[in-house]
């Protein structure tokens, strides 16, 4: 079974959440470093989706040339 790949939304909510936690308090020390490689990894699909949108919209606006 594909595992299902998350959308920029779900993956910026992810993110949001992580920050919210840490900000909230102390974080769980023990916890700290799997949180801040799941936010560079939810980054890094927030950016290629960024990236992918901006490569769509230019091909869209060339091809009104």
């Amino acid at each position: 079974m594909a595992k299902k790949e998350i959308g920029f939304n779900e993956a910026l909510k992810g993110i949001e959440e992580i920050l919210r936690n840490i900000e909230e308090g102390q974080p769980d020390i023990d916890r700290l470093s799997e949180d801040v490689k799941k936010a560079a990894e939810l980054i890094k699909i927030c950016r290629r989706r960024l990236r992918e949108t901006g490569e769509k919209i230019d091909g869209i606006m060339e091809d009104l040339k």
